[in-house]
């Protein structure tokens, strides 16, 4: 077969591969499906990752001897005894490029119970957007994930533990609401204060992947004060989630308050252009 022959055939598939629908929900992004892979276990022989029966998927991942993974863990380690008896699976996820031995000397001194998981070649980090420990993926019955929460000082195992409640039907989201509400700040507060703090939530929650979360903090912030970050950050994160004529006036608001804002612009919108 001739070069010119082959050429219509391998134009046809590139058509076809540029008309498939993206896919419905990016990485990490609430509503997406997990596929219910089985892993190797730390403790030997292998394991589902979720559990059919369970209303509550709870999935934690960690790095070993990690300050904040430990903290986190303890965290977990309390709300699985508090939630004992109730229909929710565990378990901890671990990068396989870590040791055995101080992944075990982790799990030992945080006192978790819950399977320790091998997530080899990071490809179930991978396909929930995990690029910081620790990190608590909470998913439903049906595998359908609910929400990815990052580590915080701050309400962290309260948080985790509502959403458990609210896929039992034992709380509201009324009560999430008022826990993933930043500290309440001193009254009289300088609206710019307010609205700088929100930008830094929003940037953190976007360099995480949590998408609509930065955005709802940039409007936050934007109730306080006009500030030109707030806009470029809900822009970057309205990219993400492909949202580009929403990303492109938060991106001309920006830059109205602040050219010096255009350099991360420019290289932010891109894939909207």
């Amino acid at each position: 077969m001739s070069r010119n022959t082959r050429l219509p055939a391998a134009f046809a598939l590139l058509t076809a591969v540029a008309a498939l629908p993206p896919p419905a929900h990016a990485r990490g992004e609430p509503g997406m499906a997990i596929e219910n892979v089985e892993l190797k276990a730390l403790a030997g022989g292998r394991s589902k990752l979720l559990s059919p029966g369970a209303k509550a998927n709870v999935l934690v991942f960690f790095g070993a001897g990690q300050g904040r993974s430990v903290d986190a863990l303890k965290r977990m380690a309390a709300c699985e005894r508090e939630l004992a008896g109730k229909p929710v699976s565990w378990a901890a996820i671990v990068s396989s490029s870590e040791i055995a031995a101080e992944v075990r000397a982790t799990v030992h001194e945080t006192g978790i119970r819950m399977p320790v998981l091998i997530d080899a070649g990071n490809l179930l980090h991978d396909r929930l957007g995990v690029r910081v420990h620790p990190m608590v993926g909470i998913a439903d019955g049906k595998f359908k994930l609910i929400a990815m929460e990052p580590y915080r000082q701050i309400n962290f195992s309260e948080i985790v533990k509502t959403r458990i409640q609210i896929l039992l039907g034992e709380a509201d989201h009324g009560a999430l609401e008022k826990l993933a509400e930043p500290e309440k700040p001193p009254s009289g507060e300088d609206p710019m204060k307010k609205a700088t703090r929100n930008v830094h939530m929003a940037r953190r929650l976007y360099e995480i992947g949590q998408y609509s979360d930065a955005v709802r903090f940039a409007q936050k912030a934007l109730l306080n004060a006009e500030v030109a970050q707030a806009y470029t950050v809900m822009g970057q994160a309205y990219v993400k989630l492909g949202k580009c004529a929403e990303a492109n006036r938060a991106f001309d608001e920006a830059a109205k308050l602040d050219p010096k804002e255009s350099a991360v612009i420019s290289s932010a919108k891109a894939p909207c252009n």
